[in-house]
């Protein structure tokens, strides 16, 4: 899934000018709930994204050769206003695209004031809130997992094929 994750956002990289703008390397922000309730969970969810990252830049053939290089920030899951200012923490230094955040309402604001405005990609892998499929994105918001309403849908038909 990570791979698939990182695939996907190489991609959308290729048609960004902003990962080709300094001639060095691409920088990419991690955004995720390090502290707050999920802080157990994010530890291995940056350290995987990372090792992705990591894969892609050694193996020399991403984007002529160029290298990536990570920055995390906190989400804190809950704290819109404390996402936000991470967030633009994270473009104001140079990111290109954001993999988060975590937690749905942090993950909309951060997109919603942060990551479209400036033109960045962002995608998250856990967000689930419906509301952000209708997102106002201009095309710069992704994310891995399905809304809780797909997930509704495919656990009716799933427990509707069960009964006898």
């Amino acid at each position: 899934m990570k791979k698939l994750l990182i695939g996907i956002f190489v991609f959308i990289l290729s048609f960004t000018s902003k990962a080709f703008s300094d001639g060095h390397g691409i920088k990419m922000g991690i955004i995720l709930g390090f502290t707050g309730p999920i802080e157990t969970l994010t530890p291995a969810m940056a350290a995987s994204a990372e090792l992705a990252f990591k894969e892609a830049s050694d193996s020399g053939s991403l984007l002529g050769g160029k290298k990536i290089s990570v920055e995390r920030a906190d989400s804190t899951c809950v704290d819109s206003a404390a996402a936000t200012t991470a967030a633009e923490g994270l473009v104001s230094g140079g990111v290109v695209a954001i993999m988060g955040a975590d937690c749905s309402g942090v993950t909309g604001a951060i997109a919603t004031n942060v990551a479209v405005p400036n033109g960045v990609v962002m995608i998250s892998p856990s967000a689930t809130s419906p509301g952000l499929t209708d997102l106002n994105d201009n095309g710069y918001f992704f994310r891995t997992a399905p809304s809780d309403a797909r997930g509704g849908q495919v656990l009716s038909r799933y427990y509707k094929g069960q009964k006898s």
